[in-house]
């Protein structure tokens, strides 16, 4: 039986593909209760120039109606990714009732908006069921540093919003 460690190097495949597409290496991929896959999706931003092709966003516009059955049948579905979702994407994975997010790394001094909107108590129940993995899970994560760290050395001068992002700035 599939796991989530599966789903995870799934994910941290597709965040290869952004890279090698010259862009910030982030992946996802939903599956749904009985663990097959639904759709995948890797970081877009700069290779479609769209400014809301991340990840996450695009594996939700993959899996096109799926979301909608998934929705209409009560069905849980997961999505599996490898950095903490944005604002943006949280609101995606709300809007789509995906009911469980998985991911590697944390990124909620910068970008990442999962748990900080989780913790606003905006709305009436808890979000979705978040797994922030640990162990075993540690190589995995050290992949997706070189990943991130292969990004920062930015060979083709590509202009690194995270590196020149600062806080209220």
């Amino acid at each position: 039986m599939r796991n989530d460690r599966f789903f995870l190097e799934l994910a941290l495949e597709e965040a290869e593909k952004a890279l090698n597409d010259q862009t910030y290496p982030v992946g996802a991929v939903i599956v749904d209760e009985n663990q097959n896959i639904i759709s995948t999706g890797r970081n877009r931003v700069h290779s479609h120039q769209d400014a809301t092709a991340h990840a996450e966003m695009d594996a939700i516009r993959n899996a096109g109606s799926s979301i909608f059955k998934a929705k209409i049948e009560g069905e849980t579905l997961t999505i599996y990714t490898t950095v903490e979702p944005c604002l943006m994407c949280t609101g995606g994975i709300l809007f789509s009732k995906i009911r469980r997010v998985v991911w590697l790394l944390n990124d909620g001094e910068r970008f990442g908006g999962y748990k900080r909107v989780n913790a606003a108590g905006i709305f009436e129940r808890k979000l979705n069921e978040v797994d922030v993995l640990e162990e075993p899970y540690a190589d995995l994560k050290v992949k997706q540093l070189e990943l991130m760290r292969r990004w920062e050395e930015n060979p083709n001068h590509v202009v690194n919003l995270r590196k020149t992002f600062k806080k209220g700035g």
